[in-house]
Formats: structure tokens, C-alpha cells, sequence
């Protein structure tokens, strides 16, 4: 069926090194992703404060 480890090396120390491997990879990109979406998320959220901020200040000074 095109498994990735063969049945033998599933419980060698290779074979588990290497399942292991596969899944921090997958946890940094998950990581990496959504630290990206954070960021947006946050930035879209202080986008109305800068607004009010900047039509706020126009109303004060001109």
C-alpha cells in the first residue's frame, strides 16, 4: 500500500526517529502558521483604534 516505514522498521529505533521527525516538523509549520494568523488577527483588531485615533485627531486639530 506505499507505506512510508515497512512493517520491520516500525519498532527499530530508525523507524521511530524518523516518525518522530515527521511529526516536529508538522508541529513547527503549524506553529509557524499560526503565529502568522495571530499576527494578522491582532493587527485587524487595532485597525479601528487607529482610525478613530487618526479621525480623532483630524476633528481636534483642523
Amino acid at each position: 500500500m506505499g507505506r512510508a516505514v515497512s512493517s520491520d522498521n516500525r519498532f527499530n529505533l530508525d523507524g521511530i526517529n524518523a516518525h518522530k521527525a515527521k511529526i516536529d516538523e508538522a508541529m513547527l509549520t503549524q506553529r509557524t502558521t499560526r503565529d502568522r494568523s495571530t499576527q494578522k488577527l491582532i493587527a485587524l483588531t487595532n485597525l479601528p483604534w487607529l482610525i478613530a485615533l487618526v479621525a480623532w485627531l483630524l476633528w481636534k486639530y483642523l
